[in-house]
């Protein structure tokens, strides 16, 4: 009884994880790529619990998220509202202070060694809670959300290697991403549901060979997405 309990347990953190990711890469995707304009009033935590079949505490942790990286603002008595400076669009002319071969040569340098750490310091549920990324992933149904839910599962990665600095690493590639606003180079013209089932398909062998601890097996993984995202022409 004690152990069914504790697997209800798991089985809902997994849940109220995959929910919060799915409520939080919907709506970033959607102020990131401009679908929801600033000063955009949104609509309550019940309403977006009963529109996502979420708890309302999940809906909370997925707003709280939000405004701490300052896309929506809270104003007690008027509601939640997109932020005025949410994520501004580059102007035309304007560059990204990182290119995007950049960033995925600093990837190549240390995600597949992060294998090892997480492997040998994660938990059992932190390693089987990756997996509730993947869904966030396979429903993105625009760029914006494909590429928040990408790095998302990818922080969470890293996250579970216990090491803080590279955690604000990885943090500060995101960041410099969403600046650009996770343009595609040459635009967006390759359909997303060909690139998001080959993602999806890489990324879930990657969490497969972690929640099993196999550190060789995981390393090669993310070395090899790597390196096909880094020569893909359309990939980020």
């Amino acid at each position: 009884m004690r152990q069914q309990a504790g697997s209800e347990a798991i089985n809902s953190r997994q849940k109220a994880d995959s929910d919060g990711q799915i409520i939080y890469q919907s709506l970033s995707g959607s102020i990131v790529d401009g679908r929801l304009k600033s000063g955009t009033r949104l609509p309550t935590e019940r309403a977006l619990a009963s529109r996502y079949g979420a708890a309302r505490n999940t809906v909370r942790r997925a707003m709280s998220r939000l405004a701490e990286e300052g896309l929506i603002e809270r104003h007690v008595g008027r509601g939640t509202f997109v932020a005025k400076v949410a994520a501004p669009a580059p102007a035309a002319h304007s560059e990204p202070e990182f290119s995007l071969g950049d960033l995925l040569e600093a990837r190549l340098m240390f995600e597949p060694m992060l294998a090892e750490l997480v492997t040998e310091r994660a938990a059992d549920t932190t390693l089987a809670a990756l997996s509730t990324y993947l869904e966030a992933l396979n429903t993105a149904s625009t760029w914006a959300e494909f590429k928040e839910a990408k790095y998302a599962l990818h922080l969470a990665i890293v996250k579970a290697s216990g090491n803080a600095f590279l955690v604000s690493v990885f943090e500060r590639i995101i960041t410099a991403r969403r600046q650009a606003g996770w343009g595609r180079p040459g635009g967006h013209h390759v359909p997303i549901g060909a690139v998001r089932e080959a993602a999806v398909r890489d990324n879930a062998a990657i969490v497969e060979a972690l929640g099993r601890r196999d550190t060789e097996a995981a390393r090669e993984l993310i070395r090899a997405y790597l390196l096909r995202t880094l020569i893909s022409v359309g990939g980020s």
